[in-house]
């Protein structure tokens, strides 16, 4: 296996094994996945950067154990930042995270085995304070036109209260629709509203949508799992490659698109920057279009409505 010293925007990294498979099948090496971040990274950073990552580890592979891991990895270099952060469960104390920042991290990270990047939905210097809201949809045993006419219907309601949403792949079988925020929210705030919509669209549609977690009692549902709005919970960050046959992407569309028969493996790490090319990114500028939750915290719906547990 070779090593080599590379140099990213002044940063020099020691590469090692570059040429690991991967994703063996889809002929796709750790090489390749470092090139595609940082490629990307223009656009995938404005989800990371000063966010406090999980990051998800294949050192062998996809084919091998892959792990979600929330401890900053030791021996990082001073130049890749890292946090001390408070856990809402007392009992756990405090966790040392990654803290997204810049093009050669990504690089260094995959470098090490990582394959995708969770962030919170908060910066690390606002941790009480969401800039986000997701909504993600999650099927069990029902066709992607359903998740497709779920969404559709997320934003509908959505929209009912004047809030602009947008709208991703998951990278598995299901869809998030997205929220950017104005930072002056709890996230027990955004729970509540998370809630709102969901218990609305779950009376508009009750044979589509379920509350249950447990995933033996929801095939055939949709489950919308609004407790992703919790401190501390993540979203898989836009153009992450998913540990999963065919190295799916979680692919930012337009919503014209998701209108159409689009499904969730049309959009993978062999097709994704060509159509970025020919597309560009339906997420450009997401942070610039900060929302008020008043309209929907202020509504009689929201004020009878309590946040799932």
């Amino acid at each position: 296996m070779s090593t080599r010293v590379g140099e990213v925007d002044g940063r020099r990294i020691l590469f090692g094994n570059t040429e690991t498979p991967l994703w063996p099948e889809d002929g796709i090496s750790k090489g390749d996945l470092i090139d595609y971040y940082l490629e990307l990274a223009d656009i995938v950073l404005p989800f990371l950067v000063h966010r406090p990552l999980s990051l998800l580890r294949c050192p062998d592979g996809v084919n091998g154990e892959c792990v979600y891991q929330k401890t900053a990895p030791p021996g990082l270099p001073q130049w890749i930042p890292t946090r001390r952060v408070r856990s809402d469960q007392a009992a756990l104390g405090y966790t040392e995270y990654v803290i997204g920042s810049e093009r050669a991290a990504l690089a260094y990270l995959v470098n090490l085995g990582y394959t995708s990047f969770h962030p919170w939905a908060c910066i690390v210097d606002a941790v009480d304070r969401p800039d986000l809201m997701l909504f993600d949809l999650d099927p069990t045993e029902i066709a992607f036109r359903e998740v497709r006419n779920a969404a559709l219907l997320v934003r509908s309601l959505l929209a009912g209260f004047k809030i602009r949403s947008w709208v991703k792949t998951s990278g598995g079988a299901g869809v998030h629709v997205l929220v950017p925020l104005d930072p002056v929210y709890s996230f027990e705030q955004t729970l509540t509203a998370a809630s709102t919509i969901t218990r609305m669209a779950r009376q508009r549609e009750p044979s589509l949508f379920t509350f249950d977690m447990r995933r033996a009692r929801r095939r055939g549902k949709i489950l919308i799992d609004v407790l992703r709005n919790r401190r501390g919970a993540t979203l898989v960050s836009p153009y992450a490659v998913r540990e999963y046959p065919g190295a799916p992407v979680s692919a930012p569309l337009e919503w014209s698109e998701l209108e159409r028969s689009v499904y969730p493996e049309d959009f993978h790490f062999h097709n994704v920057r060509a159509r970025l090319r020919q597309r560009g990114d339906p997420l450009l500028g997401f942070f610039a279009e900060r929302q008020s939750l008043a309209p929907l915290l202020e509504g009689g719906r929201a004020r009878r409505a309590r946040p799932m547990a």
